[in-house]
């Protein structure tokens, strides 16, 4: 099917056909598109040629040969002429010209537009920043832009008032895949950097892929840290539902999540759930493996492109992703009075890296030891010393590979540990006994004083005869 391209002449009776005289005799025109140079697959684009008042007739190139030039009635103010495309394709895509005919001859060719049409194939590619979306002011990173498609060149825009791009030919990485490096930087808060990235095939230069998501990197700034948690705990069996609280006694106007290693940086409006507290929820639903990692939060002013220091990091723990279940014990036993000692012992005949210890309720991450083999299996100690009423609770284990920490065996059995408060100590004994030398001490002493007092009294009696 022919593309249709239709003209609007703003001034000018059509003249025919015309032998240009020598270029630079005229001023050269200006052409551009609205509402951009880069329109989606099936919308509409107007292209505008803007030349002198003197104008009769304007035409348009496209890839050096002749598109249109066709001219109606002249309309008002009558120095420019619009080429309307009602649905953009792949076949509108191309490098075009314009420039028009005066009185004097014709003039000079515009500058070239290219006119992109994006989406014109349905695989997207991923854009993703390496090592993180999250840099410090004035730090560099590096933007990955990836597809299996095959394209042999992407490019990568920055959104926003210049839309500057940077284009690179593909280089492939693994089976099937294929990528282009973007470094970028120094990055400053002077405004937001969110890019995308298409990819495209050398033939057709300006026929695009989708694009990617957007990706904005996140300038990590000194303001205070919020602080992350999660409602249901640190370690979440698969399918469980999770969210992450981010919450600052900062009146923060947004708040970003990170994962380590991952490439979104989701962004939600901050709240106030009480007064002096701002706080955001980032709904992760149902988990997966691919949910385990440690996570970030950061908090930021809406006036401002620069982000807060990190929280502290949250680590999120999928269990039953590891074809192992420990057992859990107590030495000497789960019934310890308080003030005692007693050691979990977390054991596995597989073998195992790692052994973490939960209990039951508990705000803090899991106790983690380093495994050691002893009497043909893997176990790790947990001691306790002295032992508290606070100690009482359930408590399992679970194991990990230090190759994927994140990920977790099925849990141990549970194992309640209860904490009896200290006996009273009988004394009575003890102070019969005391009370029975103090009294033997008292009557050998005088038993002492008396034979002094008997020897004393021989004397005087012996020396008054």
């Amino acid at each position: 099917m022919t593309p249709t391209l239709t003209v609007l002449l703003c001034l000018g009776l059509s003249l025919g056909t015309r032998t240009r005289v020598q270029a630079g005799t005229l001023p050269k025109p200006t052409l551009w598109a609205e509402p951009d140079s880069l329109i989606t697959w099936g919308s509409p684009v107007t292209m505008w040629c803007q030349g002198t008042l003197g104008a009769k007739e304007y035409r348009l190139e496209k890839d050096g040969r002749l598109v249109s030039r066709d001219t109606e009635k002249p309309l008002e103010p009558g120095n420019k002429a619009k080429f309307n495309i009602p649905s953009m394709t792949e076949h509108h895509a191309g490098r075009y010209h314009c420039y028009y005919y005066s009185p004097d001859g014709w003039s000079e060719h515009s500058d070239p537009l290219e006119l992109v049409v994006t989406g014109s194939y349905h695989s997207k590619p991923t854009l993703s920043a390496l090592p993180s979306p999250v840099v410090t002011t004035r730090g560099k990173v590096t933007l990955q832009c990836g597809s299996q498609e095959g394209f042999r060149s992407f490019i990568l825009i920055e959104e926003g008032e210049h839309k500057l791009s940077w284009t690179r030919d593909s280089q492939q990485s693994s089976y099937r895949q294929f990528r282009a490096l973007f470094p970028v930087g120094p990055v400053t808060p002077s405004h937001r950097w969110t890019f995308r990235c298409y990819g495209y095939y050398r033939n057709s230069p300006q026929v695009w892929s989708e694009p990617s998501d957007p990706l904005e990197l996140l300038i990590s700034g000194v303001s205070r840290k919020p602080s992350l948690l999660t409602p249901q705990g640190p370690v979440l069996a698969p399918g469980q539902n999770l969210t992450l609280q981010c919450r600052s006694d900062v009146g923060y106007d947004r708040f970003a999540l990170s994962q380590e290693g991952g490439h979104g940086l989701p962004q939600r409006p901050g709240r106030q759930p009480q007064a002096g507290l701002s706080q955001a929820d980032f709904p992760l639903g149902p988990v997966s493996r691919s949910h385990g990692g440690q996570y970030r939060c950061y908090g930021g002013h809406n006036l401002s492109s620069e982000w807060s220091a990190p929280s502290d990091p949250l680590d999120i723990l999928i269990a039953g992703q590891l074809p192992d279940t420990p057992s859990l014990s107590a030495q000497p036993g789960p019934m310890v009075a308080s003030g005692e000692d007693v050691t979990l012992l977390c054991q596995s005949s597989s073998r195992m890296d790692t052994f973490l210890l939960t209990k039951e309720g508990a705000a803090n991450p899991p106790l983690r030891q380093r495994s050691k083999y002893k009497a043909r299996r893997y176990q790790a100690e947990f001691s306790m010393s002295p032992v508290t009423s606070a100690h009482g609770g359930t408590y399992r284990c679970y194991s990990s590979l230090s190759s994927s920490p994140y990920l977790l065996s099925l849990p141990s059995d549970p194992l309640e540990l209860v904490v009896s408060a200290q006996q009273p100590q009988d004394y009575t004994v003890e102070n019969l006994i005391r009370m029975g030398m103090a009294g033997l001490i008292l009557v050998a002493l005088g038993m002492l004083l008396f034979q002094d007092w008997h020897s004393q009294r021989r004397h005087q009696d012996a020396a008054g005869r």
